[in-house]
């Protein structure tokens, strides 16, 4: 015998009889800045004060001696973007702050340099080429949005440093004035 029940809302299944039903759960395991985020916020309650810049960190933050010695302001106008100078100085300095700013906490200096270390990569990968193939301006600063700046952005996940693109572009305005990256051809 059915019995009608007016007036109810149900926020699922509604089911007069028997129900078969399969759900599959899939883990999918926390990426390691996932993972680099839940030790930070743990450790910035715990963490002694420790003003040290971890090994890692440090690559990134001194010169590439690969040669290329060259100022930031110099290598852009290798690469013939003089209008971008003042404002790359800006964002390197910017970059520089953020890092000082984190260097009490080993955690945060970990996501720091897997952050320089993607896109570090990316830019060499992807954008090093294109310079190399003489590609134009716009088809450069295309793949560092398209390569570089945008997947770093989407990697953060929680983002509980509070980085922007502008912060992200900093930080490769910053590998170029420590002579990791470049604009120009070698």
């Amino acid at each position: 015998m059915f019995t009608s029940q007016s007036g109810n809302t149900a926020g699922g299944d509604v089911v007069g009889g028997n129900q078969n039903k399969t759900v599959n759960n899939f883990y999918v395991p926390p990426s390691p800045l996932t993972r680099l985020y839940e030790r930070f916020r743990i450790s910035s309650e715990e963490q002694p004060y420790v003003a040290q810049i971890s090994e890692q960190l440090k690559h990134y933050c001194s010169l590439d001696t690969d040669g290329d010695i060259r100022q930031l302001d110099e290598k852009l106008t290798a690469a013939k973007r003089e209008d971008l100078i003042k404002k790359a100085e800006r964002l390197k300095q910017s970059a520089t702050m953020l890092i000082m700013r984190w260097q009490t906490s080993g955690v945060a200096q970990d996501i720091l340099t897997f952050i320089l270390g993607h896109i570090y990569s990316a830019f060499l990968l992807h954008v090093t080429p294109a310079i190399e193939a003489e590609a134009t301006r716009q088809e450069v600063d295309a793949l560092i949005n398209e390569k570089v700046i945008r997947p770093t952005a989407e990697m953060l996940g929680d983002n509980d440093l509070m980085l922007t693109s502008a912060d992200l572009l900093a930080l490769l305005f910053y590998l170029g004035g420590n002579c990791h990256v470049r604009w120009d051809k070698c």
